[in-house]
């Protein structure tokens, strides 16, 4: 392990736990991995699907490229090895590959069925696939949400607990007084789409990284927000019932650098019972940046 990595994972910790609300919940450090591997398609990571478990997952990157992998764990839990079991090209409504403006893939999500809920910026979109089959179940019309073909739109997407699902759009709108939502209710194409409610964004200039309802039933989210100093990365839990969010706990805000550019999201249960939050870096396909997962134990408190 190199000098400065040492450095960075220490100081993670160390923000992770200073980061906890009393009397709530808290994210307890379980550790950090760097992936690497020597692949034209490796990195960009913008969703993740961790199993129940934490044995495999599947992560997506922002040019389109879905990967399955393994994990290897040591007795206390942390990542030792991710091995990559395959990955492909997702592909488009004609079942050719992915490319340029239908490729930005930026939001995973696991699906009752077994199969994979993923949902698009620029040609903003929701599909579904059942890998290793990657031909997609278009849930909508192809111009559904035309007003959102750009850089900006979905970030977070999750199977609702009463059934449906939820996109959740990057950037806070003054108007809807947060981060503006879509509900979609039935199936396959006939799936229907409606605006939701606004996810309240909080204070310091964050943005949606991506979302998930934990096991718990509650809404999670990730944020970030960049500056000179680097990439700041924020977790936060909301309480939710049929569409509505309730109140808010923050669980981890870290300093600017503290963690790379956290993307995606994953909650599960280990074989203790014990809910996990893993997390996954973009890492922008930059040599100045790394594909990290890191992950927490999430403890309530008295």
């Amino acid at each position: 392990m190199r000098i400065a990595e040492s450095i960075l994972r220490a100081a993670s910790l160390v923000a992770g736990l200073a980061t906890g609300n009393a009397g709530a919940g808290e994210l307890v450090p379980i550790g950090q991995y760097t992936w690497r591997k020597s692949d034209d398609s490796f990195g960009g990571f913008s969703g993740l699907v961790m199993a129940s478990g934490g044995s495999t997952f599947y992560a997506v990157t922002d040019q389109g490229e879905l990967y399955h992998a393994a994990i290897a764990r040591d007795s206390s839990r942390r990542i030792a090895e991710i091995r990559t079991l395959w990955h492909g090209r997702l592909l488009d409504n004609h079942g050719r590959p992915v490319e340029g403006f239908t490729a930005d893939a930026e939001a995973l999500a696991p699906a009752r069925d077994g199969g994979l809920y993923v949902a698009y910026e620029s040609y903003a979109r929701v599909t579904g696939v059942h890998p290793p089959d990657l031909h997609p179940t278009p849930l909508h019309d192809f111009e559904r949400f035309h007003e959102l073909w750009n850089n900006e739109s979905f970030e977070g997407l999750a199977e609702r607990p009463e059934g449906g699902l939820i996109v959740v759009v990057e950037t806070a709108q003054a108007q809807t007084g947060g981060y503006p939502t879509f509900l979609g209710d039935g199936a396959g194409h006939d799936m229907s789409w409606r605006p939701g409610p606004a996810v309240p964004a909080g204070d310091g200039g964050f943005d949606v990284s991506d979302a998930a309802f934990g096991p718990d039933g509650r809404f999670y989210l990730l944020e970030r927000r960049v500056s000179l100093g680097g990439f700041a990365t924020r977790v936060r839990r909301f309480d939710y019932r049929d569409g509505v969010f309730g109140s808010a706990d923050t669980l981890l805000e870290t300093a600017p650098g503290t963690l790379d550019n956290m993307e995606g999201m994953s909650l599960w249960t280990d074989d203790q019972g014990r809910i996990v939050i893993s997390m996954i870096s973009d890492d922008n396909f930059l040599f100045l940046q790394n594909t990290v997962v890191a992950e927490y134990e999430l403890r309530e408190g008295p």
